[in-house]
């Protein structure tokens, strides 16, 4: 027993060490294993977020029935590629960015194959838009809408392939938009532009209007609007006021239009100071405030203030609230809508974006009273004012334009399109420094006028007042 138990003792004590091949096998295992897990994590680390981002924004398609569409073959025949358009913010408080999901978008806008070059595409076969950011990696394009964009919410780096187009949307004005975060987070990050600006990649009119040729009545020089350049909107001047087709008659019931102006209000204190201008109008002729700014007059809601200003207002103040290019809202094409013509004040060419003799631009004169006494002229005068309403028989609003999207779709769709990358996109959007692209009011139109003449006080004291509770809450 003593021996066995002395032979078990050798035997533990006495156990060869491993050799230094075997030492180099543990050793290079053991940093091989290392690397794999630094080099894998970082791949984990992006699926997980990408997993936790598609929790956080809910499907309104659904993944499943968006890949039942994306396996479904073209229905107008042949094999198309399904262009996959993810819209990764919200749109304000919307998901679909107010136009829907999969290919409502592209239907709605009627894309026509015409629309794409002759090429074998059809209205909305090949482009659909989900909220679904588990298609990240297969989407065509990422669209961020910039008033929502969120540095601590954006697509894991990994996972965007070069094909890929991050596009920068936005309807607001460059002085409405946060310049610093872009400045700071978003260099070479997007690839296109989705603006209401002439300049962009697509460009997009949807919220606010344009005006469109008649299909069936317009002559074959109509061209619809915005034009591209202040002379092609010379000839088209030309073209309108000379046109001697009466297809659609110019009739408007002018007997109870007997007021002269009104303004719908918001947003009471702006960057272009159009209050000024409203103020110093209102000294020389009458205008009616409706809305919360100014003792504005209540108006209980769209459809009645429409109505309204259709029956009994020979103009509307379609005054924007910002002076930048190509910056032409809502406000425009509401007055046009409604049988009224629309007195503009803002950044854009509107030769570029109006037929010739449909408004009048109040930076056209020097002062605001000028500017009151062609309004008057206008009031007395059916016939002079009636001849701001021939652009009609060639021309309809359209309040909600969709075509940008069909330039989107063409765009992706199209294998010669280029890449490209904005290295600065605050400094397009705006300029170098902050908001150069805009520029101040005149103010030969936004100073004060002095009168000695009766006014309208209650107008000029209100405003004055909530200037000064503006200042107020400022100060405190």
């Amino acid at each position: 027993m003593l021996k066995q138990h002395h032979s078990r003792k050798n035997t533990f004590c006495c156990c060869p060490l491993p050799s230094r091949t075997l030492v180099r096998w543990l050793a290079t295992s053991f940093i091989g294993g290392a690397v794999i897990v630094l080099y894998l994590l970082p791949a984990y680390r992006d699926q997980h977020r990408l997993q936790h981002h598609r929790r956080q924004v809910p499907s309104i398609d659904g993944i499943s029935s968006l890949t039942q569409v994306l396996l479904l073959p073209d229905p107008y025949g042949g094999q198309q590629q399904q262009i996959i358009i993810l819209y990764w913010t919200k749109y304000f408080d919307l998901n679909d960015f107010d136009v829907g999901t999969g290919r409502t978008p592209f239907l709605r806008a009627r894309c026509s194959s015409a629309a794409f070059d002759g090429q074998q595409m059809r209205a909305g076969c090949c482009c659909l838009t989900t909220t679904d950011r588990g298609l990240l990696n297969r989407s065509h394009a990422v669209i961020f809408h910039a008033r929502d964009l969120d540095p601590d919410d954006l697509p894991p780096p990994g996972w965007r392939h070069p094909r890929q187009n991050f596009i920068f949307f936005n309807y607001e004005s460059p002085v409405h938009t946060d310049l610093a975060k872009l400045r700071l987070y978003f260099n070479n990050y997007f690839n296109r532009t989705m603006t209401y600006r002439r300049d962009s990649d697509i460009v997009s009119l949807h919220p606010y209007g344009r005006i469109q040729c008649r299909s069936a009545t317009s002559s074959s020089h109509c061209l619809d609007f915005p034009l591209s350049s202040p002379s092609i909107a010379a000839r088209n001047g030309s073209y309108v006021q000379d046109a001697s087709d009466s297809a659609v008659p110019v009739r408007m019931d002018l007997t109870r239009k007997k007021r002269t102006a009104a303004w719908f209000v918001s947003n009471c204190l702006t960057d272009s100071r159009r209050e000024s201008l409203v103020h110093n109008l209102s000294l020389f002729i009458p205008v009616d405030i409706y809305g919360d700014c100014h003792g504005g007059r209540p108006c209980r809601n769209r459809p009645e203030c429409d109505r309204m200003l259709s029956r009994y207002y020979r103009f509307y103040l379609s005054f924007e609230n910002s002076l930048c290019p190509d910056y032409v809202t809502e406000k425009l094409y509401r007055a046009l809508e409604h049988d009224t013509v629309p007195v503009v004040f803002g950044g854009a060419d509107y030769s570029l974006y109006l037929p010739a003799g449909s408004y009048v631009d109040a930076r056209d004169f020097d002062s605001p009273q000028s500017l009151a006494e062609h309004l008057k002229k206008l009031m007395v005068d059916d016939q002079l004012y009636l001849s701001h309403f021939t652009w009609r028989r060639h021309y309809v609003v359209d309040p909600a334009p969709l075509d940008g999207w069909c330039q989107l779709c063409r765009l992706l769709s199209d294998p010669n399109t280029r890449p490209k990358t904005y290295p600065d996109i605050a400094a397009w959007w705006a300029g170098r420094s902050s908001n150069q692209s805009c520029f101040p009011p005149p103010v030969s139109l936004v100073s004060l006028v002095p009168t000695d003449e009766p006014t309208r006080d209650s107008y000029s004291a209100d405003y004055v007042r909530k200037l000064v509770n503006k200042l107020r809450e400022i100060v405190v």
